[in-house]
């Protein structure tokens, strides 16, 4: 991302443009959203809402049936448009440079991820605990990934492929494998903060030496390695 933004900045801009919804429920959806990230859901009831929407109790359900209703108010425009916009932008440079190196794509990918990851770890709490509890959001999170970004991905890959910087291997498998490594990050930030012990700094170096290593064709592989034959 050239700029970071929070997911919760993205969402107030996203209430204002939206002309189906009131004044008075634009107030109570943005309150909402900043208590679930610095309390969590559970912990947070309608009185609260209300208050820091500047709202009576009453006007809540006159607008919504119950804190549930809020909630999934919040999550349909987050999993169905701003995370995926937000997920999906990367600087062009990484991916349209002819002259790129596995380390700086990998770098440049990780830092990235790790950036949104820290500036938005209470917010990605609240969805991530509708991803384990709600099929239907738990679906829209798997799909956020363009069709465009994965073939401009795909395309960094065979470059990178085609100048001996990434291994032969089958291009779905090596998104798998930087997907699932960024994403294991993300899911212990977010749901085990108290294990955050690493800079950020740090992160981008591990994991990224992690990926880097793995994804080498000048790496050693396994003596059993026999799955090109």
């Amino acid at each position: 991302m050239s700029e970071i933004e929070t997911i919760q900045a993205y969402y107030a801009a996203s209430l204002g443009k939206d002309g189906r919804i009131t004044r008075t429920q634009r107030q109570i959806l943005a309150a909402a959203l900043d208590l679930f990230a610095e309390k969590g859901y559970e912990e947070v009831g309608t009185r609260e809402i209300a208050e820091r929407a500047g709202v009576a109790e009453g006007t809540i359900f006159h607008n919504f049936v119950n804190k549930n209703s809020i909630l999934d108010a919040i999550m349909q425009p987050i999993v169905k448009n701003i995370l995926p916009t937000m997920l999906n932008t990367l600087d062009q440079a990484v991916l349209d440079s002819p002259n790129q190196t596995l380390e700086a794509f990998i770098v440049a990918l990780v830092r990235d991820r790790v950036k949104f990851v820290t500036r938005n770890r209470a917010s990605l709490a609240v969805i991530l605990s509708q991803f384990f509890n709600n099929a239907e959001d738990r679906a829209a999170v798997l799909g956020m990934v363009s069709p465009a970004i994965l073939t401009q991905a795909t395309e960094a890959m065979e470059r990178l492929k085609a100048t001996g910087e990434l291994v032969e291997w089958p291009n779905h498998m090596i998104l798998q494998l930087v997907f699932s490594t960024i994403g294991g990050y993300l899911v212990e930030q977010v749901l085990y903060p108290q294990a955050a012990t690493l800079s950020d700094q740090q992160v981008v170096h591990y994991l990224s030496d992690f990926l880097v290593n793995g994804l080498s064709p000048r790496r050693i592989p396994l003596q059993s390695d026999n799955t090109a034959s």
